[in-house]
């Protein structure tokens, strides 16, 4: 998210106009099969989360791309989203609003997808968002909250299998806390997600919106990744967006070589794209 305390005055806008939904607990909407959308609870830790898995990834090339698409709000974004759907295997989405407009791009790219709800907002439901070419062998959800507006930001964790492989491939998508006066609730974020990937003994991707903007988030993430052997990915001509001079996007990945890694600049967000290709170890 950009100009954070402009932004702030945005939200804070809209949550005191009442325009803001957001759930006792949280939920998660799923394409079906028929092409229904059903809302389940899928809190991590929850048990039994209802997928059916259906395929596995190719373990020697996994397309995975990662984009905050600023709710859907700057023009051309339906068009990148469809670049990024013809070259991914599974795309993470922050700040994606569950319309029309953005199930039909989706839809159209043979992707199913799982979005993870933070808020509803003008009759749509925003979050994080995975889209994939396979259906996932189980799915979970957290969320955190803006201490300084207690409006949440969602995660959600997918799992995978993997084509003659007996382990699964785990990818956590994020949107990270934001508005903090410290970083006390944006580290307990990173933590309960370490903690449902704990347990996790194949390869790891942990992948989104950051939201890094001084050494002590950084230092955070730093630990956070540490702790589940993570390391970022580098982007040889790295064009991610900086704000207050650090990024905010980032993907992490162990058990995994990096093959391809890119980033490009696009006026359809205020966050540009990042795509990788790993052969998993």
């Amino acid at each position: 998210m950009l100009r954070p305390w402009r932004s702030v005055a945005v939200a804070c806008c809209i949550a005191l106009a009442g325009c803001v939904v957001v759930p006792e607990r949280q939920h998660a909407l799923v394409l079906e099969p028929d092409g229904t959308v059903a809302q389940r609870q899928m809190g991590c830790g929850d048990g039994a989360d209802g997928i059916t898995a259906a395929g596995a990834l190719d373990p020697r090339a996994v397309r995975i791309a990662s984009w905050n698409l600023h709710k859907q709000g700057d023009a051309g974004w339906e068009a990148e989203l469809g670049r990024l759907i013809a070259s991914s295997d599974v795309l993470l989405l922050q700040e994606a609003g569950v319309a029309k407009e953005l199930r039909g791009t989706i839809e159209r790219g043979g992707l199913s997808w799982v979005l993870a709800s933070a808020f509803e907002y003008s009759g749509a439901e925003y979050g994080v968002l995975t889209a994939t070419r396979v259906h996932p062998a189980s799915v979970c959800t957290l969320r955190a909250y803006e201490p300084l507006l207690g409006i949440p930001k969602a995660a959600l964790i997918t799992q995978f299998r993997l084509e003659g492989r007996d382990t699964t491939l785990a990818v956590a998508n994020l949107h990270s806390i934001n508005f903090a006066p410290g970083t006390g609730e944006y580290r307990a974020q990173l933590d309960a997600i370490a903690d449902a990937l704990a347990a996790h003994r194949g390869p790891i991707v942990f992948a989104g919106d950051f939201n890094v903007w001084n050494d002590a988030r950084e230092k955070a993430v730093r630990e956070v990744m540490s702790r589940l052997s993570l390391v970022p990915v580098a982007f040889a001509a790295d064009e991610r967006r900086r704000f207050m001079g650090r990024i905010f996007d980032w993907i992490y990945a162990r058990d995994a070589e990096v093959v391809t890694a890119s980033s490009w600049a696009v006026t359809s967000s205020d966050h540009n794209p990042l795509t990788v290709t790993l052969r998993m170890r």
